[in-house]
């Protein structure tokens, strides 16, 4: 009887499919794996990117201009569906860096919608030299004239502490506190949200 010289057709085909069937056993829990690693990692950069917002505006309130009538403004604005697009306005001396006079820094959300589908949406941060936090226009902002902070952030809820409650609703000098919300949104899918307190020097 002759040796064989090569393989049939059957059992190449039957080591080609236990092959594939023990690669897919082997690389399905890598996969899996790395795709839980990948979501780990978007999530913390958001909650990371979130915090970093809150601690930015935290800063410019806690360095926000004593010498103005009133250096701190916090106006409430709940929207349909229930989320929060609040503003802040901070009396600030910065632009005095840049030789301009003394004005405000604001920060709001900005939306996506049919008369802004050219800037990314999310919070931005405007500078206004020249104009006192009572005087200013938040409601007629342009994204153009601002600063994208953090993109796709669709919820800032922000309260003031004047002891012995939280208010919605501020304008005065530099608070005991404040406490910042915010969301961030990722395809429609709400990806993140952290609170940060923070506790002025008086």
């Amino acid at each position: 009887m002759k040796p064989r010289k090569a393989f049939t057709l059957l059992e190449i085909l039957i080591t080609v499919a236990l092959t594939g069937l023990i690669a897919a056993l082997a690389f399905g829990p890598i996969v899996y794996v790395v795709g839980q690693i990948t979501e780990l990692e978007a999530t913390y950069s958001d909650e990371a990117a979130l915090r970093r917002a809150a601690m930015f505006m935290a800063q410019d309130v806690s360095s926000s201009l004593r010498l103005a009538p009133a250096s701190v403004r916090v106006i409430s604005h709940q929207e349909l569906g229930g989320g929060h697009n609040d503003t802040l306005i901070v009396a600030s001396s910065a632009h005095t860096r840049q030789n301009l006079p003394a004005g405000s820094v604001i920060y709001r959300l900005v939306r996506r919608s049919l008369f802004n589908d050219r800037h990314v949406p999310g919070l931005y941060r405007w500078i206004l030299p020249g104009v006192l936090p009572g005087d200013a226009m938040y409601d007629r902002l342009d994204a153009e004239d601002g600063q994208l902070i953090v993109p796709h952030v669709t919820d800032m809820n922000l309260s003031v502490f004047v002891p012995p409650d939280w208010v919605p609703h501020y304008y005065g000098n530099l608070p005991a506190g404040m406490r910042f919300i915010l969301a961030r949104e990722r395809d429609g899918e709400e990806r993140e949200s952290i609170e940060y307190v923070f506790v002025f020097p008086r």
